[in-house]
């Protein structure tokens, strides 16, 4: 082998090396814009979700839920809204349940979707965050006490969830915990 083919063996070789990192880049490049465009939805519905918790009456909070953490989880479907639930129909009827209890409250079922989609009746929101990948709700749950944190109101929510590390977390922010 003389020198030349030396050369162009080794630039094919960075060629080979560089198809796979364009590759790799493009495939996070993807990613990064499906998550952007996930949060840009999660900031719009959290505003909106803002104002609901400040608007609250005095003594009220928002009970936010890690769906499918509640119907798949740990706890094998044991909630403090009453009782086992196996299918998210359950868990949005023992909600009207605890809101009947309850009426100052207000309850947001987050739950964990390949497609955006938010339902809203009376004191009840229903929301699939949207996108792929692992611990979205967890995340738009976090995000979404983090945001009331600095406006001073976390201490208005109670999260439910059994996943221990959105419980710790959701605790160092000032929200109260049912578990």
């Amino acid at each position: 082998m003389d020198a030349q083919s030396v050369m162009i063996a080794s630039r094919l070789a960075r060629i080979a090396e560089m198809r796979g990192e364009i590759a790799r880049l493009r495939e996070e490049n993807s990613r990064l814009q499906a998550e952007n465009a996930a949060l840009r939805s999660h900031a719009a519905l959290g505003v909106l979700a803002l104002g609901d918790l400040a608007s609250l009456a005095p003594g009220a909070r928002m009970v936010l839920v890690d769906g499918w953490n509640l119907i798949l989880g740990a706890g094998g479907g044991e909630t403090v809204l009453g009782g086992r639930v196996h299918s998210p129909a359950a868990l949005i009827a023992q909600a009207g349940t605890y809101l009947a209890a309850h009426e100052n409250d207000f309850v947001w079922l987050v739950f964990d979707g390949r497609e955006e989609n938010a339902q809203e009746t009376a004191r009840l929101r229903v929301s699939y965050t949207g996108g792929e990948g692992a611990q979205r709700a967890d995340r738009f749950i976090v995000d979404f006490v983090r945001a009331a944190f600095f406006r001073s109101l976390s201490s208005r929510i109670a999260v439910l969830t059994h996943d221990k590390k959105l419980l710790k977390e959701a605790r160092r922010l000032g929200a109260a915990l049912l578990s």
